[in-house]
């Protein structure tokens, strides 16, 4: 198996956990506060989508604008990175707050992500680029390859979190 068929492999996996947390969790837990205080269990669950929506955008850095991370590292501080990861989150989030919504927001980046690895070339897997200390599971040397993983891990996280809040709620 190739290392492309391996992330593609591992990315399909991803998105039909999403979609099992997703049947999982009641609609009328999503504005149950989850276990991050800065967002309810509906917003963690559309945050979820934003690692492979926003993929194709780190892959331009990565691979050929990295003066953008540098000027990002420089100008934005981790606070600020912080808010605007929280309000974003909350604005998309609130509007799409049923399962349906959610599902086809996450159906529509893993999409997205997916026809992105469809166009690299093997060499690609191996560029990297120093990211700024803005998300501890992505920070450091990043690779392509480790964006691609980062999907996965980005969910396993958040996943974790939903299902301890809505264990509690329930």
């Amino acid at each position: 198996m190739t290392l492309k068929e391996e992330l593609a492999h591992e990315m399909e996996a991803t998105r039909r956990d999403f979609h099992h947390l997703l049947d999982s969790v009641p609609e009328a837990l999503y504005h149950h506060p989850s276990d991050n205080p800065a967002w309810t269990v509906g917003e963690v669950l559309f945050h979820m989508s934003l690692a492979p929506r926003l993929l194709t955008a780190d892959l331009r850095i990565i691979i050929g604008q990295s003066w953008i991370a540098r000027i990002m590292g420089a100008l934005i501080p981790k606070s600020l990175f912080d808010r605007l990861n929280e309000s974003l989150t909350r604005r998309w989030a609130n509007r799409n707050m049923t399962r349906e919504k959610l599902g086809r927001a996450y159906d529509n980046a893993h999409n997205t992500a997916m026809r992105a690895l469809r166009k690299l070339d093997e060499d690609d897997f191996g560029k990297s680029l120093a990211y700024p200390d803005y998300d501890e599971l992505l920070t450091g040397v990043v690779t392509v390859e480790r964006l691609y993983r980062y999907i996965s891990t980005h969910f396993k996280v958040h996943a974790e979190q939903i299902r301890r809040s809505i264990g509690e709620a329930q």
